[in-house]
């Protein structure tokens, strides 16, 4: 478990699942996640299962807000041992965006990747109508690094897929107050 100013870090479980699914029926939720939109409650819950279960290092983590409430995910996979890089992945269940829950989490999780990991690089890939999760990034010291022009198409546009990573000693120590 870490411990963020504001949220708290926690394995998942399986008793997850139910509160995941839901999560991913709300449509503008999984357009910003890119993930299983309109998934079965079993897909789900294999879904939740695997991560409870990462492979190759990485760490998958449910995000509670102060009242015990399960409100999103956080993870950190496709970690390299060799390179010392992850890939960053976050997704707020849509009720709780926009109170600084998704910063917290990402300061959190950030000082453990480099802290008690040993990571070097964290990076990570979003859609560029997502400026919800931009000004998150921008705030945590994330740096764009490239874009994959109109990788993305929604409602009639394609968009750009912004591409951003923070290095170890980019990342300001004290930035977080994460407590394993």
């Amino acid at each position: 478990m870490l411990q963020g100013e504001r949220v708290r870090l926690r394995a998942l479980d399986e008793a997850d699942a139910e509160t995941v699914w839901r999560w991913y029926q709300d449509h503008e939720f999984s357009v910003l996640d890119g993930n299983i939109y309109g998934s079965s409650q079993e897909t789900t819950r294999s879904f939740v299962a695997s991560l409870s279960r990462p492979a190759f290092g990485g760490v998958s983590l449910g995000i509670e807000d102060e009242h015990a409430t399960l409100i999103g995910l956080v993870r950190l996979k496709r970690v390299s041992a060799e390179d010392r890089c992850a890939d960053f992945g976050i997704a707020i269940a849509r009720e709780h965006w926009s109170r600084g829950y998704g910063t917290d989490a990402t300061r959190t999780i950030l000082g453990f990747a480099f802290a008690e990991m040993g990571l070097h690089r964290v990076q990570l890939g979003y859609v560029e109508y997502n400026v919800r999760a931009r000004r998150c990034y921008d705030k945590c010291g994330f740096v764009e690094e490239g874009r994959e022009r109109q990788a993305k198409y929604r409602d009639g546009r394609y968009y750009d897929n912004v591409l951003m990573g923070i290095l170890a000693d980019e990342f300001q120590v004290g930035i977080s107050s994460a407590r394993v």
